[in-house]
């Protein structure tokens, strides 16, 4: 359960996050990703040597490489933490992390390549959540919803989605107030995460208890069945 509902919210967030950018990155291969606003050349300047270049990167050129994060793309890392600090994760159009500077070796910066990422970073949410889901960190007697990291953070990631739901409903309305009101409400939705980003720190401190315990108890057996 909590593997479906995680990959859910993983695959429409990296797909919300990625729709705004789609029509700025290149089917094939053009110039080399670097740093933000390195352009190699500006639009509109004459350059004796333009025609010998090889043409900017098209996100490079729409200038959207340095942005702030969004709520969706700090709502999905946070979600996914393990993955992101692990691969450093994926924002389109930005400087690229470790995930993308090893996928774009293989297939450039292309659209080929942003959907690679996208299944990558999927099939990993989905064996996270698994594991999560799969390996409770407290026994069945003791277990509460707030006991439990998963549901803990289950639960505060879909209260996370539930106000990105209500921010994008109320950007649909025709009024002047609504668009500030939504941007209001999407930044807000990102604060749940941070329980969500404490639910980790929860989860991984409980992991390493119970592992240590369980060896204590097993060499304890076996010096008692060694007397």
């Amino acid at each position: 359960m909590f593997a479906a509902v995680h990959l859910g919210v993983t695959v429409g967030l990296v797909y919300w996050q990625e729709a705004p950018f789609w029509d700025y990155i290149p089917i094939v291969p053009t110039t080399q990703r670097t740093v933000p606003h390195e352009v190699t050349t500006q639009l509109g300047e004459e350059d004796s040597n333009a025609e010998d270049r090889t043409p900017p990167n098209p996100c490079e050129t729409a200038n959207v490489s340095d942005r702030p994060t969004s709520s969706q793309e700090k709502i999905a890392a946070i979600d996914n933490l393990p993955v992101a600090l692990i691969t450093g994760w994926h924002l389109p159009c930005s400087e690229p992390s470790r995930l993308d500077r090893k996928i774009q070796s293989w297939y450039g910066f292309t659209q080929e390549a942003e959907q690679v990422t996208g299944r990558f970073i999927a099939i990993s949410a989905l064996v996270l959540w698994f594991i999560v889901g799969g390996f409770p960190m407290v026994r069945r007697k003791h277990r509460r919803w707030y006991t439990e990291p998963g549901i803990f953070m289950t639960l505060c990631t879909l209260v996370a989605m539930l106000l990105l739901g209500i921010a994008w409903s109320i950007s649909r309305i025709p009024n002047s107030l609504a668009p500030p009101v939504a941007d209001a409400v999407t930044q807000f939705a990102a604060l749940p995460m941070l329980f969500v980003a404490a639910g980790w720190v929860w989860w991984v401190g409980l992991f390493f208890y119970t592992r240590s315990k369980a060896l204590r108890r097993r060499l304890l057996r076996r010096a008692m069945a060694a007397e």
